[in-house]
């Protein structure tokens, strides 16, 4: 027994002492209670978004204002709440501009979806129809920050955008410089982005009555000579819609001003790209130059500006052919009919007056 005895002191002579028992025992309650913490903040963090969430929706579902609904999402990166508010102060500054002046409600949620360029996953698709479901919006915004730059991201889809399910069915417009020192120019595009998605038939010039388009053109007008005027696909959304428009424009009310400003962009656009570069765009121009051409000499004749005139549209509707979606020749046969007329009409002009 003395020897069992020995070998058990010499055994708790080796154990810690109980006062380091007490200090580890005391250290992992601790531990645990900064963990239920956590998990305890994490879960009411994540609740009051859901609540947030569900009450923004609720808001803009049950609003009674009329026209368009936009919901702003959450953007991401350290300038994410000051690009927010840009968006909101843009819009609700410029926007009439460009929507024919149609009331509209802004609402603000958390909902974190990806600022990327080229397309969003599955899983942000579903949540984006979610809440388009959800809230009755008719435009969803949000964005970040681009890596390793000041550059901003800005994202904009429609719930008809969504309902083609493709990856790709959002628009980005990427604005540059500190957010802070954007200025007129920056919130300008960004309502222009935004109204163009909620009024795609800004596209369509000929839809509208003259006299109603007339502002949004002066607005775009705006736009295409600021000093920061858009650039990537807004650019040449902005040149192709003022242009279109300025044709239609001048044709509807006999305006040579307004045929000059359409004949001059379609010009210069022209000279900066080649058929190769976008056929439908390149074939869409060529037209849009003949018959702002062909329209310039019912005012003034000269028979080689409409020689010239009638040429660009023909090359425009051969080009226009080789691609099924576009219906655009059919407004290049209607000119080319118009012009040929005009051209028909001087040559009988001309032979009675010799007689």
């Amino acid at each position: 027994m003395s020897r069992i005895d020995s070998a058990v002191s010499e055994f708790v002579a080796t154990l810690p002492s109980p006062d380091l028992f007490a200090v580890l025992g005391a250290t992992a309650i601790a531990i645990v209670a900064i963990l239920l913490v956590v998990l305890l903040v994490l879960v009411i963090f994540t609740l009051s978004r859901r609540l947030q969430q569900a009450s923004s929706e609720a808001a803009m579902r049950n609003d009674e204002t009329p026209g368009n609904k936009i919901m702003i999402a959450h953007f991401s990166g350290s300038k994410g709440g000051s690009v927010r508010r840009q968006l909101g102060k843009a819009l609700e500054t410029y926007l009439p501009e460009f929507n024919f002046g149609s009331p509209f409600y802004i609402g603000y949620c958390g909902l974190k979806l990806d600022a990327i360029d080229f397309a969003y996953t599955e899983q942000d698709h579903a949540r984006l129809k979610a809440l388009f479901e959800a809230s009755g919006a008719d435009l969803i915004a949000w964005g970040g920050a681009l890596p390793d730059s000041k550059a901003q991201r800005l994202c904009f889809t429609t719930r008809d955008m969504i309902a083609t399910n493709r990856p790709q069915a959002f628009f980005m417009l990427t604005l540059e410089g500190d957010v802070a020192e954007w200025g007129e120019d920056e919130l300008r595009t960004m309502a222009y982005v935004a109204g163009r998605r909620l009024r795609p038939a800004l596209g369509r010039p000929a839809d509208f009555r003259a006299d109603r388009l007339m502002p949004i053109l002066h607005a775009m007008e705006k736009l295409l000579n600021a000093e920061t005027p858009p650039t990537g696909r807004a650019a040449v959304e902005l040149e192709e819609d003022f242009a279109a428009g300025a044709l239609h424009v001048g044709d509807q009310v006999n305006s040579l001003e307004w045929l000059d400003k359409a004949a001059s962009l379609r010009a210069r656009m022209l000279s900066q790209m080649k058929p190769d570069d976008n056929l439908l765009r390149w074939s869409r121009a060529k037209i849009d130059l003949g018959r702002a051409m062909c329209l310039q000499c019912e005012h003034k004749f000269e028979s080689a500006k409409l020689q010239d005139g009638m040429n660009h549209v023909r090359e425009g509707i051969e080009a226009g052919r080789a691609d099924p979606r576009l219906k655009y020749t059919e407004t290049g046969v209607a000119a080319l009919r118009r012009a040929e007329g005009v051209l028909e009409s001087r040559r009988r002009f001309s032979i009675r007056w010799n007689n």
